[in-house]
């Protein structure tokens, strides 16, 4: 349901503006693609995106300043699904309700109760433990290591040369809360490690609408000849010679980041794959992670964990021979 409030109509009225000011863009700078889909990667993948201007978002699904997303059932929306947010850190407004729309600790509150429902949230935040809204409650915080830098809109018209975005950036850190996390409450990971593994996501999902694109103009033209333009030139699909997009991503999808597992999980299974080096690769990688987490949290010794890895891997075959 559509809301009325000044933070919505001053936004709409932005948005249309012939020319803006830096200091215009306020809460509506964008995360990176490239920075989303790593962290998609690693902590997703994600169904909604909380917190957008109706351009920016991430997700097919999303809320608008319109829709208030604090005044949403989060828990409700996503229906098992994550949820991911890169929230408004402007001074708290409400609408004309009554209702918060903004204010990083009532965000985090939301965020918390949501949780307590069953939510899973990935939060994109500014690394600095310092503020008073800092989500001290979250269940896991990964500090991305290398300054965060934003993009303007789409919508930005500069009204003059002076108005370019710095590249300076800021400390950033990842907020998860997900009452079914196992892994450890702290962890650490480069920001060009998330922008490497985004770069990846973006070029196979580039691929795939390439593969997608072809085999549908190749059935048009094949299944109605009339459609196609004198001298057009067939695409052909060529399904077979091509590399599985859906299983590449999904793979992608499934690598771990080491970050995100407790030291002592990640050395574990390092000690086990150094016992059958020939037997690694990066799904077993995850499987044994998870597994050992889990050990660990059930009071396992190390010695018996590394013995139970061993044995998993002596029943796997070799990496060449069958994965």
């Amino acid at each position: 349901m559509s809301v009325n409030s000044q933070y919505a109509s001053d936004l709409r009225e932005l948005k249309t503006k012939q020319a803006h000011l830096l200091e215009e863009v306020g809460d509506q700078w964008r995360t990176p693609e490239d920075l989303f889909w790593g962290i998609n990667a690693v902590f997703g993948p994600f169904d909604m995106d909380l917190f957008t201007d109706g351009d920016n978002a991430h997700c097919a699904r999303y809320y608008t300043a319109e829709d208030n997303a604090l005044t949403q059932d989060w828990t409700a929306d996503l229906n098992g699904g994550k949820g991911f947010a890169n929230p408004p850190y402007s001074r708290p407004c409400k609408d004309e309700d009554g209702n918060d729309m903004t204010g990083m600790i009532t965000i985090m509150n939301k965020a918390k109760t949501e949780r307590d429902q069953g939510a899973k949230l990935a939060f994109l935040i500014r690394g600095v433990p310092s503020e008073t809204w800092w989500p001290e409650l979250a269940d896991h915080i990964c500090f991305i290591k290398g300054r965060v830098g934003f993009k303007l809109p789409d919508w930005f018209i500069p009204a003059n040369d002076k108005q370019k975005a710095s590249s300076a950036g800021f400390a950033g850190a990842i907020a998860i809360f997900d009452k079914e996390w196992r892994g450890g409450p702290i962890s650490y990971i480069h920001r060009d490690s998330l922008r490497a593994q985004g770069k990846k996501l973006l070029d196979m999902v580039e691929a795939a609408a390439e593969k997608k694109a072809a085999t549908y103009i190749t059935g048009t033209i094949e299944t109605r000849p009339e459609t196609a333009v004198q001298g057009e030139p067939i695409i052909a699909p060529q399904v077979s010679a091509q590399i599985d997009i859906e299983e590449q991503i999904a793979k992608v999808l499934a690598e771990p980041a080491n970050s995100v597992w407790p030291i002592e999980v990640l050395k574990l299974v390092q000690k086990a794959f150094e016992e059958q080096p020939n037997k690694f690769n990066e799904l077993r990688h995850r499987v044994l992670c998870e597994k050992v987490n889990k050990l660990r949290l059930d009071n396992v010794s190390d010695n018996d964990i590394l013995s139970n890895l061993i044995a998993m891997l002596e029943k796997c075959e070799p990496m060449g021979v069958a994965a």
